[in-house]
């Protein structure tokens, strides 16, 4: 099953919330590493959205849902830039590699714009995106109930950014993913 990543706009606003707001309590835990994640606060979060920043990227389905987004918040600390990956999969569609597949994602954009230190975090308990975070060599390190990935993505070489300008998941394969140590 080949659907496409591709990258969202701002007029996908109301597709992202009904992906959201279809997760179950414990999903909508996990994928915002919180409580109680109420509708309000999910609405919040997509009206927060900065398309023209961030990498709001998902797959959508051929009904025009989507199924599994993306989010790359992208920020400046100690001055460098720095991208924090989460994710969410409609359940009904796990176990299809979405999840790793939007990571490569991820990581691929990161190398187009110039690299960047990648972050995430998930509860302990949420296994498939620990999985995710040390497939592309993220270090994990624990506080309580909590997991905190760190890496170091590397950026493309200057032409690689005027030939690829959106990610393409076919493109972040194991050996394309360099990080050095944090």
């Amino acid at each position: 099953m080949q659907i496409p990543i591709i990258a969202l706009q701002p007029t996908d606003r109301a597709r992202i919330e009904m992906h959201l707001l279809a997760l179950s309590p414990e999903d909508r835990s996990r994928r915002f590493s919180a409580g109680l994640v109420t509708d309000d606060t999910i609405r919040r979060y997509v009206a927060g959205l900065r398309f023209e920043r961030d990498m709001v990227m998902g797959l959508v389905s051929k009904r025009g849902t989507v199924i599994s987004l993306a989010h790359g918040c992208v920020f400046e600390a100690k001055g460098q830039r720095h991208v924090e990956a989460a994710f969410s999969v409609d359940a009904e569609w796990r176990g299809h590699g979405f999840g790793s597949r939007l990571m490569d994602a991820v990581v691929l954009r990161t190398r187009v714009e110039g690299g960047a230190a990648l972050l995430g975090t998930c509860a302990v308990r949420n296994v498939p995106m620990r999985r995710i975070f040390e497939g592309v060599g993220m270090a994990l390190s624990r506080e309580e109930d909590e997991f905190t990935a760190r890496g170091r993505v590397e950026p493309m070489f200057p032409v690689c950014r005027k030939v690829l300008d959106v990610a393409s998941p076919n493109c972040a394969t194991a050996r394309d993913r360099q990080f050095a140590p944090w």
